[in-house]
C-alpha cells in the first residue's frame, strides 16, 4: 500500500510540474508574441524559455582593421537579452522565447551602438568612405534590416570608396 501511495504522490508531483511548466511557457509565449522583434531583443530575463536558438557570425572591419565585438554584450549579472555574445569571437547567440527574424539592427540596439547605411559605430559615410555589408560573401543592401540566420557569415566594412 505504501508503494502505491508513493507512486501516486510522485505521479501527482510530476503532473503538477508539467502543468506549471506548460502554463509558464504559454504565458511567456503569449506575452512575447505581442511585442516587436526589437522589444523582444531588448528584454533582459533570467529565463529565456528558449524556443529559437541560432548562431550567426559577425565581423566588423574599419579601414582594413578588424574590430573586436566585445564579450558579454547583452549579458549582465542578473539577466540576459535574447541577442547576446559570450566571447569576442564574433559569434552572436540568439536564444529567444519564440522564432523571430531578428536583424543586425536588433543586435546593435542591444549593444547600444549605432549601425545603419550611414554609420557603423563611430564611423560615418562621407565623400571618401562607404559602408558595405556581405552575408556569406554576397553583397546586401539591407544594412540594419539584414536578418540574422544560423551560421551566416556577416561582414560589415567601412572603407575608402
Amino acid at each position: 500500500m505504501k508503494t502505491k501511495s508513493a507512486l501516486w504522490l510522485i505521479a501527482g508531483i510530476i503532473l503538477t510540474a508539467a502543468m506549471l511548466f506548460g502554463l509558464a511557457s504559454f504565458i511567456s509565449h503569449s506575452t512575447h508574441s505581442t511585442l516587436s522583434n526589437r522589444e523582444v531583443a531588448l528584454i533582459c530575463t533570467t529565463d529565456m524559455a528558449t524556443q529559437f536558438h541560432i548562431h550567426p557570425n559577425l565581423k566588423i572591419v574599419i579601414n582594413e582593421s578588424v574590430q573586436e565585438i566585445p564579450a558579454n554584450i547583452g549579458v549582465n549579472a542578473t539577466c540576459m537579452n535574447p541577442l547576446h555574445t559570450h566571447d569576442a569571437s564574433g559569434i552572436l547567440h540568439i536564444e529567444s522565447p519564440e522564432k523571430r527574424d531578428f536583424s543586425l539592427g536588433d543586435f546593435f540596439a542591444v549593444w547600444g551602438q549605432p549601425f545603419s547605411k550611414d554609420q557603423i559605430l563611430d564611423y560615418k559615410i562621407d565623400a571618401e568612405h562607404q559602408i558595405l555589408v556581405t552575408v556569406n560573401g554576397a553583397s546586401v543592401d539591407s544594412y540594419e534590416n539584414t536578418i540574422l540566420r544560423d551560421h551566416d557569415q556577416i561582414v560589415i566594412t567601412y572603407e575608402n570608396k
